[in-house]
């Protein structure tokens, strides 16, 4: 819903150690065409997003303003005019919050949700930006109210949220063991359903816990990253191990090989490219034609499916359905096939922007 008679405008005046905040890199993307995305959908029709820049900028914005926002922001000088919905640069908005804000007349500071004038790096909002921006499509309906009740409940005691992440892991481990040795049971299937959907319940009330206590630390983020890691890892290698004694078809060992091969070749071009994706994110100021826009507005969608498919909320919401209808080598042969192509497929795309 646009807010009607409301000037929507932006500035990108505030700067970071190494220029503009306007065009630093997030998520592979400038911060100004990120705000343009969520501004557009949101502005009057019949009134130009006016962009806030020093005008010795103006010439280094002038081709992200016209590529993120066609005909629809213009760049201007000077602080913004009194009465307009400012959206800054040096700030993070949750989009949902921004369009109740504008549509009930609060104020925009009220949908931020992480400030970069406050000493917080980029980096720091980047990884709060991934992960709002991920944070579990399918678990949002169901895990996440049952994970904050859990949160909620353990909040006044003594259990911390590294006890919660062990859990969840331990249960991750139960069920690949059970997948490795169960057999074809329908009971040990449900079974298998049940601790996979449980492990995504604690998985998710370690970081509410987390947050309620106080208690988050380095240390807490890095066990959870390798024990989800591990379980992942353990759960394709037990479906591997069943159907290849289930089969005798060495092909299954082969995929379980397979599989961690795909995902470590993934995240490998992924993290490895970080300073190439900056590069790219800069070059994306120059005016590009409009059949190369084309192009990229017809992939776009392509890609946010690629990249849905592999979120880790819906696969794990994958396994609970196949463990519940026996059929979790479905998830190994598909995601044995998934990172090796994602991978190719980003580096592909980064070799063809360098170029």
């Amino acid at each position: 819903m646009r807010s009607r008679g409301l000037q929507l405008v932006i500035d990108a005046r505030p700067r970071g150690p190494s220029g503009p905040l306007a065009v630093e890199p997030m998520l592979g993307r400038p911060l100004l065409a990120r705000l343009l995305e969520q501004a557009v959908p949101l502005a009057s029709q019949d009134r130009p997003i006016a962009v806030h820049a020093r005008e010795e900028e103006h010439a280094m914005l002038r081709g992200l303003v016209a590529e993120s926002a066609p005909g629809r922001a213009i760049l201007a000088t000077g602080p913004p005019q009194a009465g307009a919905a400012v959206l800054r640069t040096d700030r993070l908005y949750d989009a949902g919050r921004l369009r109740r804000a504008l549509r009930r007349g609060h104020d925009v500071e009220s949908a931020v949700v992480w400030r970069l004038d406050q000493g917080r790096s980029l980096a720091a909002a980047e990884e709060e930006l991934k992960r709002r921006l991920t944070y579990q499509p399918l678990g949002r309906f169901w895990a996440f109210g049952l994970a904050r009740a859990v949160a909620e409940a353990l909040a006044p005691t003594w259990v911390r949220p590294n006890m919660i992440t062990l859990a969840a892991a331990s249960l991750m481990l139960a069920a690949s063991a059970v997948v490795a040795v169960g057999g074809p049971s329908p009971y040990l299937a449900a079974a298998t359903a049940v601790m996979l959907a449980l492990a995504l319940v604690l998985d998710t009330a370690d970081g509410r816990l987390a947050r309620l206590q106080g208690t988050n630390s380095p240390f807490g983020r890095w066990l959870d990253q390798v024990l989800d890691e591990l379980s992942d890892m353990a759960l394709h290698a037990a479906i591997a191990w069943s159907a290849y004694t289930s089969t005798g078809n060495v092909g299954w060992l082969l995929l379980g090989m397979a599989y961690p091969s795909g995902k470590y070749l993934f995240v490998m071009q992924s993290l490895g490219g970080e300073d190439l994706e900056r590069t790219i994110a800069v070059d994306a100021q120059a005016p590009r034609p409009s059949a190369s826009r084309d192009r990229r507005s017809f992939w776009k969608p392509v890609r946010k499916l690629a990249e849905m498919a592999g979120h880790a909320d819906i696969r794990w919401h994958a396994w609970i359905v196949l463990a519940a209808i026996g059929r979790l080598d479905l998830a190994l042969i598909t995601y044995a096939a998934y990172f090796p192509l994602r991978a190719f497929a980003g580096g592909l795309r980064k070799a063809v922007a360098h170029v």
